[in-house]
């Protein structure tokens, strides 16, 4: 059994209030004070190592949870600023996930521009 979604999806769940601005999860100091950089950590291998995108995209393909349910893909990728490659590279892993909604947000996401300013 693959421990990595069950991993991945905990230290969104206890960061879901600082990711996703209205998420009703409310985050406390205890539960979020190390986990916070793990889950920076382990967006940052997404261009480095071949399989994180799709390790990610797997986590993400639950209904388990309301955080999961309607997952905000776009959300997520702009709090952690993803560079064009890291960001397409998670969406098209997304556009092979069993959830047809999360499919339709992989699509979305590759192909909408980045419109903020860059660093």
């Amino acid at each position: 059994m693959e421990v990595f979604p069950q991993y991945f999806r905990r230290l969104l769940q206890n960061n879901a209030a600082a990711i996703f601005p209205g998420s009703a999860r409310q985050s406390t100091e205890t539960a979020t004070a190390g986990n916070y950089q793990l889950l920076v950590q382990e967006m940052q291998k997404i261009p480095m190592e071949a399989q994180q995108a799709s390790k990610i995209a797997e986590a993400l393909d639950t209904s388990e949870g309301d955080l999961f349910r309607d997952f905000e893909l776009y959300a997520l990728v702009d709090h952690f600023r993803l560079d064009p490659l890291a960001k397409v590279t998670l969406a098209l892993a997304c556009r092979k996930a069993s959830k047809a909604d999360l499919r339709t947000k992989g699509t979305t996401t590759s192909t909408t521009p980045n419109i903020r300013n860059e660093r």
